[in-house]
């Protein structure tokens, strides 16, 4: 016959340990003839509920499962299935076992596998009992822990932005700052909370004066902390939780209070009366008493119970105050419920704002100086702005009088190709945009220019000979190697391909396999040339050396004193902004390795540091 064993362990008791119990059961397998095949071990797990227990429900998947690999289990004693505070809970499991035809076996009980009525009168007043167990042993534990907090010692719990925890000895010497993920070691030391940094107090003293003094709402405090830059622990953000902790934690006042809810037996969490908490004058307060009661009586406001009706009419005063709703608009108001709060009582945002009579849609667009767009007006201005210009961009519509920003435009018709479809104009694709940009850049001489020095058709060929001359052979990589040529890119954009910018230098033409051939022979006398990174962040295969758009780029600043992507595709020498910055990745890289600085200007601007 084949056999198992099931091992539980609970609530840590040393004499219950999983060695000591693995052992008691071989033993009385060897003595009673089992063969244990299989162990199943919830060490450390907490018996009061099957959460967390894992072996315990692959036991009982295997125990009735089909076929199964053993016909017997062998459990220490009745507690081993758990102490539930439901006797039944622990017998139900049993009978699920005995139902599917295994058979259970108690090695430390009197009984073993008996099943008279008189043990199963006994096996429940154990299961009781067990239960009783850990009723008394909570209780021992929440009186040993409130009489630790009353000496001033930590019980536990998540530590507040901008306190450390301290480790210290019997007599409260102090041993050193425990850091994330460490504890005591030894059972006569003891864990107090201290402050923090300075910097991180600080924080907490500015995050009292914008919620009282300015009265901003904590979603403002944190975009504003945000963008100051200002991180916790891990090097996160501080959310919106964490500084609704900070302001109702009394640490604050340096003050530890303990005992203020209370969950025991892994049940919900309930908060005690007042007159009940623990609290221990540790040290000096971080902010003032008058301003930590101030913040208190703004988030007893904001903390007060919402239903629906409370909800609807506040978001109906909002909405007749405002003209509209918003997720912001909810989170920085003060009085009125969080976007969260909406969100959990109609599900979403949009069916509350159904319920208050508030289309998001139907919202009026502002555009310039606050002026109100019409659709019409919209359209209107796009065929007066085609007429005059023969074409539609961002930039034109940025510049002209009679037109709000493109962005509005694209909030209003989803993007500016449906706007002028919608005006009967026609929407170029990007390739068209592209083509036409390159074609007015042509027709004013811009494809003259490389890098800022002016190149004819006839040098261009000149140069194509005279590497030709030099090297005997002439290819893409050895004209972008070069110094003193233009990159293979502009013989393609000036004569639309290289065999074309050959045959006018009336070089030879080579087939396919003989520039295979001559290429084989150059690599196996080590006279190729390869294309190298000129830096090593530069993307590989591109038609421009990274030297020659750095110099560009110099020169460009120095003429203007700044440099931005408008100026980059005002600039017939430079190739367009996007170019560039695909090249390096990012158009801030460039600048970077230019030595330019960002400088006081909207829009963004960088240009040369100036001269201390």
């Amino acid at each position: 016959m084949v056999w198992g064993i099931s091992v539980s362990d609970h609530l840590g008791i040393k004499i219950y340990s999983t060695e000591n119990q693995r052992n008691a059961i071989s033993e009385y397998a060897e003595q009673h003839g089992y063969d244990v095949v299989a162990s199943y071990i919830d060490a450390g797990k907490s018996g009061l509920s099957l959460k967390g227990r894992d072996a315990l429900k692959q036991l009982l998947s295997d125990a009735l499962a089909t076929p199964r690999a053993f016909d017997a289990i062998l459990v220490l004693d009745v507690s081993r299935w758990g102490r539930f505070q439901n006797p039944d809970q622990a017998a139900h499991y049993e009978f699920l076992c005995r139902q599917a035809g295994v058979r259970v076996v108690y090695c430390g009980e009197p009984f073993g596998e008996d099943v008279a009525p008189i043990t199963t009168i006994v096996k429940h007043l154990k299961r009781v009992m067990a239960s009783e167990y850990s009723r008394e042993l909570s209780a021992k534990l929440s009186r040993a822990h409130r009489q630790q907090a009353q000496l001033g010692f930590r019980q536990g719990g998540g530590l507040l932005y901008g306190f450390r925890r301290l480790l210290v000895d019997a007599e409260r010497k102090p041993r050193q700052l425990l850091k994330g993920g460490e504890y005591k070691a030894l059972s006569n030391d003891k864990v107090v909370v201290v402050p923090g940094p300075a910097e991180e107090l600080e924080v907490i003293r500015r995050i009292f004066r914008l919620y009282t003094r300015d009265k901003l709402s904590i979603y403002e405090i944190t975009r504003r902390l945000l963008k100051a830059g200002v991180r916790g622990y891990g090097s996160k953000a501080l959310s919106e939780t964490t500084i609704r902790r900070i302001l109702a934690s009394e640490l604050c006042l340096r003050r530890m209070t303990y005992n203020v809810t209370t969950k025991r037996l892994q049940g919900h969490a309930i908060k005690n009366p007042e007159s009940t908490w623990t609290r221990v004058q540790a040290s000096e307060p971080i902010v003032s008493p008058a301003q930590f009661h101030k913040a208190q009586e703004r988030l007893a406001v904001g903390n007060r119970p919402w239903d629906r009706e409370k909800i609807l009419a506040s978001l109906k005063r909002l909405l007749e105050k405002n003209g509209h709703l918003s997720q912001r608009l909810l989170n920085s108001t003060e009085g009125a419920p969080s976007a969260d709060t909406v969100d959990r009582h109609f599900g979403s945002l949009c069916a509350a704002y159904a319920a208050a009579g508030y289309d998001p849609t139907a919202r009026m667009f502002f555009g310039n100086n606050g002026r109100y767009w019409t659709e019409g007006a919209v359209i209107m201005g796009l065929r007066q702005l085609h007429a005059a210009k023969g074409r539609i961009s961002n930039r034109l519509i940025e510049r002209c009088p009679d037109l709000p920003c493109p962005r509005h435009i694209r909030l209003r018709f989803g993007s500016l190709a449906n706007a002028l479809r919608k005006a009967g104009l026609h929407a170029p694709t990007h390739s068209e945009i592209q083509r036409d940009g390159w074609k007015r850049r042509k027709d004013d001489g811009g494809d003259d220019y490389i890098l800022g020095v002016r190149w004819s058709d006839a040098e261009l060929l000149q140069a194509l000979r005279h590497l030709h001359a030099k090297y005997g052979y002439v290819t893409q990589n050895l004209l972008d190697s070069d110094e003193h040529t233009p990159g293979a890119y502009h013989f393609v954009k000036r004569f639309s391909s290289f065999t074309q910018a050959r045959t006018l230098a009336k070089l030879p033409l080579e087939t396919h396999s003989q520039i295979m051939l001559r290429a084989c022979q150059r690599k196996r006398e080590g006279k190729s040339v390869s294309r190298q990174r000129r830096h090593p962040g530069q993307r590989p295969k591109l038609g421009y050396r990274t030297d020659d758009l750095l110099l560009g780029l110099k020169r460009l600043v120095e003429r203007e004193g700044a440099i931005s992507a408008r100026l980059i595709n005002d600039d017939p020498g430079l190739p367009w902004s996007a170019t560039v910055a695909h090249h390096f990745g990012k158009l801030s890289k460039a600048y970077r390795l230019l030595g330019l600085v960002r400088l006081e200007a909207k829009p963004a601007r960088f240009g040369l540091p100036r001269s201390k």
